[in-house]
This record gives structure tokens, sequence and C-alpha cells, in this order.
């Protein structure tokens, strides 16, 4: 091949790989722009569970798919032709409160070198500061012998924020209640 016809093809697909990147970068800021804007928050963080308005501490964990409760007394029973679970949650020394919810459905959760355990998965309405999600899947755990009674994960995260995991409770404002 000519050298001149050589160096024009390279000028060629030089120009045509910039005009690419350039409308790529482009469409990607449009479609961005679109999106609502994320919060950042670490990887501990304070979460209100609605409408009941209690507080507990939740590590952020980018890897579980759902988020997950450390409950005890878990007592499953019909109302209105539905299945619902009574479950105990510990607050602290001698505190603790009482919830009722209906039984969205069960998962099994896997664990290395071990069985695999069912989980009953209830929706709820959480708040991380004024990041406000209804109908949570939370699947509910004994987790006593974790560090932090509640885990925050994807389905509450997805599309709205953005992990730091040099940061700790980030969050200092709360929802009062619900968003109408």
């Amino acid at each position: 091949m000519d050298k001149h016809l050589q160096s024009s093809l390279t000028r060629l697909l030089t120009i045509f790989f910039a005009v690419w990147v350039l409308s790529w970068g482009l469409a990607s800021s449009i479609a961005s722009a679109d999106s609502p804007e994320k919060i950042t928050i670490g990887w501990l963080e304070t979460v209100q569970i609605v409408p009941e308005n209690f507080q507990l501490a939740a590590k952020i964990d980018t890897g579980a798919d759902n988020s997950s409760l450390s409950i005890t007394n878990p007592t499953e029973f019909q109302k209105e032709e539905q299945s619902w679970i009574r479950f105990t949650i510990p607050l602290g020394e001698e505190q603790a409160i009482t919830l009722e919810r209906p039984i969205k459905r069960y998962t099994r959760i896997k664990r290395k070198g071990a069985a695999s355990l069912k989980r009953t998965i209830v929706l709820m309405d959480l708040c991380v500061g004024t990041l406000f999600k209804e109908d949570v899947p939370v699947n509910l755990a004994d987790r006593t012998g974790f560090k932090f009674p509640m885990l925050i994960g994807r389905s509450f995260l997805k599309g709205s924020a953005i992990v730091d995991s040099d940061l700790t409770l980030t969050q200092s404002s709360i929802c009062e209640a619900a968003p109408e």
C-alpha cells in the first residue's frame, strides 16, 4: 500500500474514532442528566424503619442482593387469608419492638461450607438520611452474632446511592414520616 494512502487512511480512522468517542461521551452525559442525583453514603449508616419510625445501625453491603434485619421470636400466622409474620427487633439492653408484616416470599441463603438457610422476605419502608424507599425486600434473620442489626443491600441502593467505604454516618437528617 502506498505511504500517502496509508497516512490518509490512518488520519480518517483517527477522526472517525475521535467522533465516535465524543458522541458516546455526549450520549452518556445526556442520559445521566435525565437520571436523579445519587447521594453518597458511608459503609455504616443509620436506617429508619417507617412507619414505626425507629432507628438502627446498618452496614451497607453492595454485595448483598437484599437487606437483612436481625429479629427474634418469629411467629407466622394467617391474617385476612394471607401469611403474615410477627417478629421482635432487639433495640438495645432490655428494649425491643414487635412488628407484623405480610410475608412476601421465602428465599434460600447460600453459605460457604454450610447448609443453606431458608429466610422469610417481607417488604419494608426504609429511610437513610433523605433517601426514602417503599417496599424494600428485607430478609429476616437471627443476626445476633453480627455487629450491626441491619444490613442494607443493593435493592435499596440501586439508582439512588453511591457507597464510599472511607465514610461512616454521613446522613444526619432522618425522614420524619413517609413522604406523601
